[in-house]
């Protein structure tokens, strides 16, 4: 039915927009926490990830559709990585758990790429995004409310591989 979870590159764009064009406007509101999204402004979005430093990570199915994405915004704060997390699944593919992998997935990536002083992992949702507010919980992140959202907050430390 579907691979692993697969690192996406440049080459994936067109998969990563089919996915993202694929959202009824709802669920574009809440991925990009903006009113009203439309196709060009996804293609702009996608068109402008830096994919040589950000981590974006989904699952595609066996024809090649990305049906499920997470992408990590890296930057640089206060001298410390931060990583923003934004996550996005198909309709169809809700409720089984396939978010939750790709933060799990993105915690990894993440923890075999900062230095010692690990990084700091953020993400943000609607207070009426259940779901989003699950998948930050279930990685332990910090969940902080203003006004109608949610931020989350949470540590990567790097990896046992990498402090070897």
């Amino acid at each position: 039915m579907f691979r692993s979870i697969t690192p996406l590159m440049r080459s994936d764009a067109a998969r990563i927009e089919d996915h993202l064009i694929r959202l009824c406007t709802d669920d574009r509101s809440l991925r990009f926490t903006a009113g009203l999204v439309t196709d060009e402004t996804i293609r702009r979005h996608v068109s402008a990830i830096p994919f040589e430093r950000d981590l974006v990570l989904g699952f595609v199915s066996q024809r090649g559709s990305v049906f499920g994405l997470v992408h990590g915004c890296v930057f640089t704060a206060a001298g410390r990585t931060h990583v923003e997390a934004a996550f996005s699944v198909d309709a169809a593919w809700r409720g089984r758990g396939l978010a939750t992998a790709l933060m799990q997935a993105l915690t990894v990536c993440i923890a075999d790429r900062v230095d010692d002083k690990g990084a700091t992992v953020v993400g943000s949702c609607a207070a009426r995004n259940l779901p989003m507010r699950a998948v930050f919980g279930h990685a332990g992140m910090t969940l902080r409310r203003e006004d109608d959202e949610f931020h989350a907050h949470g540590v990567v430390r790097p990896s046992l591989a990498m402090a070897a």
